[in-house]
């Protein structure tokens, strides 16, 4: 058994350049918020080839994926950071731009169990492009329990042509025996010093 227990350390970084043959460089990144959720989808191809009533091949390439993260809470400076909200005069706006495209990444907390032995390790995760939204929020009044109520951000990811192979790449990750092995990796792809 190897299963998820638990996710941490969600961190950004706007993309600076990005011309396709490249590698992509990034500003400077920053941790999120704490992490309370994260689902990926992977949007695959189906492609079926058949000839004399069989099937000869096929392919199951990825073709992007969305993102539906939820963060414990967004500051100000960081929802303007993925969302693309402008500040001016002390105010935010939300208005018609696009919002930016940023590479995000976190931390998986892997829990194994061999034979009665019990050890963690911890992947961390990178994705190179992807462009974030919130679609809908929800505020209600205080009633006698406390409802916690946080965001949840929407990203829509594109793959990138880091080298001249011309395969898309999507996302990157790696096992790590310690959270801070991890943290150091993470850090290193999102440029935080």
């Amino acid at each position: 058994m190897n299963a998820n227990v638990g996710m941490q350390y969600p961190v950004y970084a706007p993309i600076s350049t990005y011309t396709p043959g490249t590698s992509i460089t990034y500003g400077t990144g920053a941790p999120v918020a704490e992490a309370v959720s994260a689902t990926v989808s992977w949007e695959r191809s189906d492609g079926r080839f058949y000839g004399d009533d069989v099937q000869l091949d096929s392919d199951n390439g990825v073709l992007g994926y969305s993102i539906d993260f939820e963060p414990s809470g967004l500051s100000d400076t960081v929802r303007a950071a993925l969302l693309g909200e402008t500040l001016a005069t002390s105010e935010y706006t939300i208005s018609s731009a696009s919002a930016p495209d940023v590479g995000f990444g976190y931390i998986r907390v892997m829990r194994s169990n061999t034979g009665g032995t019990v050890a963690y390790s911890y992947e961390g995760w990178w994705y190179y492009k992807l462009k974030f939204a919130i679609s809908s929020e929800e505020t209600r009044t205080k009633e006698r329990s406390i409802e916690w109520r946080t965001p949840t951000l929407t990203g829509a990811g594109d793959g990138v042509a880091l080298d001249s192979s011309g395969t898309l790449k999507f996302a990157v990750h790696r096992t790590f025996t310690s959270f801070s092995a991890a943290q150091t990796w993470l850090k290193s792809k999102a440029g935080i010093t």
